[in-house]
């Protein structure tokens, strides 16, 4: 739902005129390193789509509900900093994945040989040192298995490895990770929650946002719309793509009310 709810966002606020893909910085984390690959490439986001329905095709609704549900439980319980990362780190390892390596590789194929966007940043998290990096045109890493550990949702996906090292989802304490684009001047950021009530998981974002605020950067979030909510409840929605097609539509309906605010 999550990636479904971007895709129609972004391509509401292009069709109004208001194409984020010509901005001079995207930093994708979770889903939005999927979206934003596709996005910093100025590249049709359809390819976002088709990732998604690879993904309902190998797991069903209850598998991803049921391993959500186990994810942010320990998110909630891990506390914040390297530590909880590790921690997390630890479980993805332990825990028996929906998809091994190599098939959940085989969701984001459209990425396979493509060239890294020079705009673009993706973040994930090292499962050893429980750091979450930040990936550039200028890592020496391939495209595709970086998006791909960007979105590997611990216990829901096995961790991406790159260069002999494990890499997890890089939104498994921060789903914006706006810090990544500190040095920016003007920022939108699209979140996948409620900033004023994120999950418990996730309870630093508003001091992130709040931070950079207060270093002056003109900062605008955008929040899901209240309708996003009735077709699932928390978290584990998020990662329904079976609700992907109707989270696009209120994504794409959205763009209207944000497009006056992102384009100013």
């Amino acid at each position: 739902m999550a990636i479904g709810r971007q895709v129609g966002l972004l391509t509401g606020l292009a069709e109004s005129g208001c194409d984020l893909s010509g901005a001079d910085l995207v930093v994708g984390t979770s889903a939005g390193a999927l979206v934003g690959a596709f996005l910093a490439r100025g590249a049709d986001l359809s390819g976002a789509l088709r990732s998604l329905a690879r993904m309902a095709q190998a797991m069903s609704a209850d598998q991803l509900a049921e391993g959500s549900q186990v994810l942010l439980a320990a998110m909630a319980q891990a506390g914040q900093g390297p530590e909880a990362l590790r921690s997390i780190g630890r479980l993805a390892v332990q825990h028996h994945t929906l998809l091994d390596e190599a098939s959940f590789l085989g969701l984001v194929t459209d990425l396979v040989g493509l060239a890294w966007p020079t705009t673009f940043r993706c973040t994930a998290t090292a499962i050893d040192t429980g750091e979450v990096v930040v990936w550039t045109a200028d890592s020496a890493v391939e495209l595709h298995p970086a998006v791909a550990a960007g979105c590997a949702a611990p216990v829901l996906f096995a961790p991406v490895t790159i260069g002999g090292r494990r890499y997890l989802d890089g939104g498994v304490l921060s789903h914006v990770n706006a810090r990544a684009a500190a040095d920016a001047e003007r920022m939108v950021v699209p979140s996948c929650f409620p900033l004023d009530q994120p999950p418990a998981a996730f309870q630093t974002v508003q001091q992130e946002i709040a931070e950079l605020r207060a270093a002056d950067v003109a900062l605008l979030t955008v929040e899901p719309s209240p309708e996003v909510f009735t077709l699932g409840a928390g978290g584990p929605a998020m990662m329904n793509p079976a609700l992907a097609e109707q989270a696009y539509t209120l994504g794409r309906a959205q763009a209207g009310i944000e497009r006056g605010r992102t384009a100013a």
